[in-house]
């Protein structure tokens, strides 16, 4: 398009363009624009033609002035064909000219591409950066409308058929409303906002919305029963694509499911229209990041997602996307907002006023209260983790006090044993460097912390690593805390200078939460690892209750085992410092029979000193005890256990047993003990610290000690696992081919000396 010619079209010639294009949608038609201009932007439309006179490419741009700044918004454009780069570049010329005309600090696009990585990498190509805001919604299921109503009908659940007969059979209607049906329609939306949380538009924009939108472009259908209105939806129509806007119902006969019946009217009304798809325009983005993970940018069935339909809480998107599911379709995502800026000091106020909200800081000083108003430029949106993101790291706070730290701790979900104050200072001890972060939320509560481990592996070679073991710390089904939390590590990735960073926190990946936030990782560029430190998987025995209620939840075999050891003169006591030698020895004796590598005895004493020396600091939430199972007739414990404790939760850490006495049962009582040491400490929770990583496979090598453990009530908990992020993707690779081959050398050499 080198020799086109730029200028305002005619709005009939502009929709023609529009609804021919081969991604048209109803937020660039003529009437969209005068719609928005109409309360609080202005619109103006850019076309590039060719020598005949015929739209190529164009774009219509949306301006708004907010605190003194302006920007320039394209919803689901521009449209052009993003491969000619020639075409392309003229036309975003003249989107730039024209927007610096309007004095826009920035041009914000959302087209509708695919959240793929090619179209990411394009985008950027022309000078886009991701935007820390998105306006429409990324993810969306889409359902064809092609084919007579059987086939519409027999891509629907059966459920869902059934109630849109049902509907018919309870006499609901269904027909197109006209302008004196806004009335009704308000005041469903009203009732809806006010019972599902969320804002409204007033009557006139509506009221607007229809005059410049009916009938060519949509309709506003209403269901009934015996004259009274129970719901209402508005779909809009470009080309071969429809969609269901905005919706709306009564608390009133919901019973006769008169949203089904709406939905079913809106595709045979777009179906009739020459529709041959139907945008149910928005569900939970992260459903969307999933469905990308699963088919590679292509659309996935939405009736294939690995989520779990009676888990969804029935309001917000949750509830939302469990109702449009039913109607078959695919899952979509497209690549969100980008923004191009054109004044760089501007645009980087509008990112930190963004931010700033997002973060909502108490206290704000009336500079970043004017900054944040900025940030109001935008209704929120679905993006706003990704603001949240970009503040994290500048929020975050060094705890360089102990007490500080448990405290923080203390009112976070979780805390984990690896985050312990004790466990950092271990582990400084071992070429480690340890630091504490809490990432403040509203008021005086914590969003987030962690303990930020990093070391420089091999002294030769100039690179480190980190480590988060078993954190961040935060409520991980909060999606925002998460973002934030995990932009935080990364920060420190950063700040640290390492290759790359490891987490590994107790998220169960069987449930959404679990999968939301597997999603989420591999949206924010993490990597499953090829390295797992601590175990992936784990069991977990509830010390909640009666303890004949524990008892009895054991396996009959076990609870015979117990009384079996005590019948046979076993008994434990609670060791000090002067057993760890005997322990120790039973434990290097354990790996010799097992065939497991143990560490110098240093490394566990250090661990074993400072948890029994926690355990006598009273008010301290870390401790541990070592068991020791003994027999009148043997000279030496015959086994031992050691527990570490954090909080009401504790851990099998260590157990280890010698040949003496196997019979008797000794692991079986002592277990016991154990979980009557939890219970006095006010544990209510019991982590066997390792679980088979692959449960259903015979081959798996914890599966002997998967059956000891499940026989004393344990329930499997499967995690999400460890994963990486580096900054550096392509070192971090060429580290994880290089790295076993470091250590085959290192092996060899040490072998040979």
């Amino acid at each position: 398009m080198p020799d086109s010619h730029f200028a305002q079209p005619l709005a009939s010639d502009w929709d023609a363009f529009v609804e021919s294009h081969p991604h048209p949608s109803f937020l660039q038609l003529s009437a969209w624009g005068k719609l928005k201009s109409a309360f609080d932007w202005s619109s103006q439309t850019i076309a590039g033609t060719d020598s005949h006179g015929q739209i190529q490419a164009g774009a219509l741009l949306l301006f708004r002035r907010i605190a003194g700044l302006t920007f320039a918004y394209c919803p689901r454009g521009p449209l052009t064909d993003w491969q000619d780069r020639t075409s392309t570049e003229h036309l975003l010329a003249q989107i730039d000219a024209t927007a610096r005309q309007r004095g826009a600090a920035f041009v914000k696009i959302e087209p509708s591409l695919a959240d793929t990585p090619e179209n990411r990498t394009l985008l950027a190509s022309y000078g886009f950066r991701p935007s820390p805001q998105t306006v429409q919604p990324r993810s969306t299921i889409t359902l064809d409308i092609a084919g007579d109503e059987d086939e519409i009908l027999a891509r629907m659940k059966s459920k869902w058929r059934y109630n849109i007969r049902l509907a018919e059979r309870k006499e609901v209607t269904v027909r197109a409303g006209d302008r004196a049906d806004l009335r009704h329609f308000q005041a469903l939306m009203e009732t809806t906002g006010q019972r599902d949380g969320f804002a409204v538009h007033s009557f006139d924009y509506y009221r607007t919305a229809f005059d410049l939108l009916v009938p060519r472009h949509g309709a506003y259908f209403y269901a009934e029963y015996n004259g009274q209105v129970l719901g209402s939806i508005v779909v809009l129509h470009c080309g071969p694509l429809a969609w269901y806007v905005w919706g709306a119902s009564s608390d009133a006969e919901r019973n006769r499911m008169p949203n089904h019946a709406l939905q079913w009217a809106a595709m045979r009304w777009a179906k009739e229209r020459g529709a041959t798809r139907y945008d149910f325009w928005g569900i939970p983005d992260e459903i969307g990041q999933v469905a990308m993970g699963m088919g590679d940018g292509t659309p996935v069935p939405a009736e294939a997602m690995p989520v779990d339909m009676a888990a969804f809480p029935a309001g917000d998107l949750w509830g939302v996307f469990r109702f449009k599911q039913g109607f078959g379709g695919v899952v979509e995502r497209t690549v969100g907002a980008w923004d191009r800026p054109l004044n760089s000091p501007v645009y980087h106020l509008y990112r930190g006023g963004v931010a700033l909200r997002a973060a909502r800081a108490a206290g704000a000083s009336p500079r970043q209260m004017a900054q944040e108003s900025v940030a109001a430029l935008l209704p929120a949106g679905i993006g706003e983790n990704c603001v949240a993101a970009h503040s994290a790291a500048s929020a975050l706070q060094v705890i360089d006090s102990p007490e500080q730290w448990r405290g923080i701790l203390a009112e976070l979900p979780d805390p984990h044993l690896l985050q312990s104050w004790e466990w950092g200072k271990l582990k400084a001890q071992t070429g480690w460097q340890a630091r504490r972060f809490v990432l403040p939320g509203d008021g005086q509560k914590p969003e987030a912390a962690f303990q930020y481990l990093w070391r420089q592996p091999m002294g030769r070679l100039p690179l480190r690593v980190g480590y988060v073991p078993k954190g961040p710390v935060v409520d991980w089904s909060d999606e925002l805390a998460a973002d934030r939390g995990l932009a935080a590590v990364e920060a420190m990735a950063r700040r640290t200078a390492s290759l790359f960073v490891k987490i590994d926190p107790d998220v169960d990946e069987t449930t959404l939460a679990g999968r939301r936030v597997v999603a989420l990782l591999r949206a924010r560029g993490w990597r499953f690892s090829p390295e797992q430190i601590q175990f992936k998987n784990t069991g977990i025995t509830s010390l909640a209750g009666e303890e004949a209620t524990l008892l009895d939840s054991f396996k009959s075999k076990w609870r015979y085992n117990i009384r079996l050891a005590e019948r046979r003169g076993l008994a434990v006591r609670q060791g000090g410092e002067a057993d760890l030698a005997a322990f120790y020895a039973l434990y290097a004796e354990t790996g010799q029979r097992d065939g497991f590598l143990i560490r110098p005895a240093a490394y566990y004493t250090d661990i074993w000193r400072a948890f029994l020396a926690a355990q006598k600091d009273a008010g301290n939430p870390a401790g541990g005890a070592l068991l020791l199972a003994e027999h009148p007739e043997e000279a030496a414990p015959v086994a031992g256990i050691f527990l570490l404790r954090y909080g009401a939760r504790v851990w099998y850490f260590y157990g280890a047993s010698s040949e003496a006495r196997r019979r008797d049962m000794p692991n079986h009582l002592l277990q016991w003990a154990g979980m009557g040491w939890a219970r006095a400490q006010g544990c209510t929770v019991y982590d066997w610290w390792g679980a088979p990583t692959a449960p259903d496979n015979p081959e798996d090598g914890l599966q002997g000690v998967w059956r000891f453990k499940e026989g004393f009530a344990a329930e499997l908990r499967q995690q999400i696992g460890a994963w990486d992020w580096s900054p550096t993707p392509v070192l971090w690779r060429l580290y994880q081919r290089a790295m076993p081959l470091l250590l085959d050398v290192m092996r060899r050499r040490h072998t040979s000396e």
